[in-house]
């Protein structure tokens, strides 16, 4: 028998362009999350744990204003004894999107809420506002959050 632990968050969309390469960056976006395996090996990131926030109409309100947000969550099976693992599936889909700055949230029966944190540092991230951007990898961007699961 193991514990629940309640996995969520949300990945802020880079929002620096205009269009088409606005329409482009959110188009790729939806199809990386689209791509997402519907069942996923262990530590699952699959298809329905994400979804986006979308402008639905001129009379409703502004839910894209500087950019989407991306949000996902889950109640998994102590996945924290998996943490090294989820970790690096969920880097690898960040090196896909187009993204500012991603949370990530865990809380388990046992413990304290645990928060981990990825920003794209725009220091060292060029932007060119006249074309597709680049791939985000990790030089790229920074991490902060516990090593509290590092080590199960």
């Amino acid at each position: 028998m193991g514990m629940r632990t309640t996995l969520y968050g949300c990945i802020e969309e880079m929002d620096f362009w205009q269009n088409p390469i606005s329409n482009q960056v959110r188009v790729h976006n939806e199809q990386v999350l689209n791509s997402l395996p519907v069942n996923d090996t262990w530590p699952p990131i699959s298809r329905e744990m994400f979804s986006i926030s979308k402008n639905q109409g001129i009379a409703s309100p502004n839910l894209e204003y500087s950019g989407r947000i991306i949000h996902f969550g889950a109640n998994l099976k102590s996945v924290e004894y998996d943490w090294l693992g989820l970790k690096a599936k969920f880097e690898s889909l960040l090196k896909n999107l187009y993204w500012t700055n991603a949370w990530l949230h865990l809380k388990t029966e046992y413990s304290a809420l645990e928060t981990f944190h990825w920003r794209v540092d725009l220091l060292k991230y060029e932007i060119d506002h006249s074309k597709m951007p680049e791939p985000i990898n990790e030089s790229f961007w920074q991490f902060t959050g516990s090593n509290h699961f590092d080590n199960f």
